[in-house]
């Protein structure tokens, strides 16, 4: 068995070696993807990421959400590791937190049972649901408030029959993986 940070590593790599035209590709099919489960199409409620370099591309997603004209939210850091989500419209204002990554400075913070759908962040998963994080336990400590359908997107060399990583009781599962085949299809 190996940890879970030799899982990140070699996960990351996995996706350092795409091209903008693949990244392009992923993009389209999450779009894909994520909109054509029933789950999406009836929530009103979507909690969302903004992906940073090197992770699996969100932006459209984000922005076909608020086309359909639902609730997106996105996370904010708090601090002892915890989180919130927040609203997030077409003006919304961001800053970047100390790891990195953007989160929106206005909007309202949403309770965790208003959510009705989160695409849950990860960098390697199982096909039944466990995940690999990027470490901080955010997640881990977050979802157990939620009810929502929990969905995770990855490209199929981040994603295995079983847990090649020791599991931790903390560990927070999702109720599906979506698979991003790595071949461009020109159909």
């Amino acid at each position: 068995m190996v940890t879970k940070q030799n899982v990140r590593q070699q996960a990351l790599a996995n996706l350092a070696v795409f091209s903008d035209e693949q990244y392009a590709y992923f993009m389209q099919q999450i779009v894909s993807k994520v909109t054509a489960l029933p789950a999406w199409q009836s929530a009103q409620v979507v909690a969302l990421t903004i992906s940073q370099a090197k992770e699996l591309p969100t932006d459209l997603l984000i922005q076909t959400a608020l086309l359909q004209r639902k609730v997106v939210v996105l996370p904010r850091v708090l601090p002892n590791k915890q989180m919130v989500f927040m609203t997030i419209t077409q003006n919304t204002r961001y800053e970047r937190h100390k790891f990195g990554m953007l989160e929106p400075v206005d909007g309202r913070v949403v309770t965790p049972s208003e959510i009705d759908f989160v695409l849950v962040p990860g960098i390697a998963f199982t096909q039944n649901g466990h995940r690999v994080g990027f470490g901080g336990g955010y997640y881990d400590r977050w979802l157990p408030q939620v009810t929502a359908t929990k969905i995770a997107v990855s490209i199929t060399a981040n994603v295995f029959s079983q847990p090649i990583w020791p599991l931790e009781t903390t560990d927070q599962m999702v109720d599906q993986v979506i698979v991003i085949d790595e071949e461009i299809d020109n159909e």
